[in-house]
């Protein structure tokens, strides 16, 4: 072969090499292995406030917790929601929520025009879907989203069906602290106070140590003359033991002890600043105090002097601690709680009361006054099933946690 042929041999080769190359370049460029793709910017958003997830979107899916405020990535948006991912989580916001704290559980319905609720709500935060007045509609758990009413206020009846079966006539004063909710059963029937009585007085007493108008260290020495039969310890102690007008105070308010009470009465009784004037000024009807020992209440008026006693006690005053704890340490409780109870009671002539101030997660105060012990039977397992009553409905309607 001559050179000439080789030369044109090769040149043919290249030709069809470079034809079959172009052929594979097209059919290759035709699938768009060439088409340059445009990078997708990731895209951050800010939730300025408590969110929900859920995992699916749809009010109907599993929600998770509230997640308090921060930066998430959005991986997809489907009209109001946002497909997110943050931290270990991925799952679905709804935008056009917002997040709002109920302090107390509140009652939910599936219309607003529904007489009864549907559950209760709270407390806690919710996710508020929409307002309209003084309701807002809240995506739950487990179902369809409800309207709650801001307004919504404990079904009365509950209360009053309860007390309207009970065996016997009680008197009963109930106040929730944090909202006001009241609720009375013939608390305007007046009793002999009993030893309720050292409640107010005490106070009275404090507000004058308080006030620089007298002085709780003086001393009492015990004589057959101020020894007084009854409740107490003190009458069971030597003669010429000696207290102080303080100790004497922790005695009368813990052990309802007649003897320190009357002391204290004889003490106090005709001072400048009078029982009767203090009481006045405090709010206390003064109608039902015909003397310090002669002393008439209601239930009503013992629940008002134990919210008077609560603002005490939980002040800073100088013996509001002091006070509080006789409270807590009464020698014979009588209204029950899974609480602490801050009580007074009266056991006297066939009357039994008792006047607390229950600290639950969410506090209250409870009176209930009674001819009961009268056949002394059942006053304690009544009192009892009172008490546990109450503290069902305060837990089932006001707490905060």
């Amino acid at each position: 072969m001559t050179e000439k042929k080789m030369l044109v041999m090769i040149c043919g080769l290249v030709v069809v090499f470079v034809a079959a190359f172009l052929v594979f370049l097209t059919v290759l460029a035709s699938s768009g292995i060439f088409d340059v793709q445009p990078t997708q910017p990731v895209i951050f958003r800010y939730m300025r406030s408590e969110f929900f997830v859920y995992e699916a979107p749809d009010f109907f899916a599993e929600r998770s917790r509230a997640h308090r405020p921060q930066m998430v990535q959005v991986v997809e948006e489907s009209g109001d929601w946002l497909h997110v991912s943050f931290s270990s989580n991925i799952g679905w916001v709804y935008l056009s929520s917002e997040v709002y704290e109920l302090v107390r559980p509140m009652g939910a319905f599936y219309s607003k025009e529904d007489e009864a609720y549907t559950k209760l709500v709270g407390p806690g935060l919710v996710e508020v879907l929409a307002e309209e007045d003084d309701w807002i509609l809240v995506s739950v758990e487990d179902g369809a989203p409800l309207w709650v009413n801001l307004n919504f206020w404990p079904p009365i009846d509950v209360l009053t069906d309860f007390f309207a079966g009970f065996p016997r006539p009680v008197s009963v004063f109930y106040k929730n602290l944090d909202i006001g909710f009241t609720f009375g059963h013939r608390d305007d029937v007046v009793y002999a106070s009993a030893s309720l009585n050292k409640a107010p007085h005490a106070l009275y007493v404090y507000h004058l140590a308080e006030n620089g108008l007298t002085d709780l260290s003086r001393t009492h020495v015990i004589t057959p003359s101020n020894l007084r039969p009854g409740t107490g310890v003190i009458r069971n102690m030597p003669l010429g033991t000696v207290f102080t007008e303080n100790e004497l105070l922790i005695h009368s308010v813990r052990d309802s002890d007649n003897t320190a009470f009357h002391i204290l009465v004889t003490t106090y009784n005709n001072h400048s600043l009078t029982y009767h004037q203090f009481y006045r000024d405090i709010g206390g009807n003064s109608a039902l105090v015909r003397n310090i020992t002669g002393h008439q209440m209601t239930a009503a008026e013992a629940g008002f002097i134990m919210q008077q006693i609560f603002a005490y006690i939980e002040g800073d005053g100088i013996y509001a601690d002091e006070f509080k704890n006789s409270l807590l340490n009464s020698d014979v409780p009588i209204i029950v709680a899974d609480y602490p109870v801050a009580q007074k009671y009266g056991r006297w002539d066939g009357n039994f009361h008792d006047a607390a101030i229950v600290y639950a997660c969410s506090p209250y105060i409870l009176v209930i006054m009674s001819s009961l012990d009268q056949d002394g039977q059942g006053a304690f397992e009544e009192f009892a099933e009172i008490s546990m009553f109450i503290q069902n409905f305060n837990n089932t309607y006001f707490r905060t946690q």
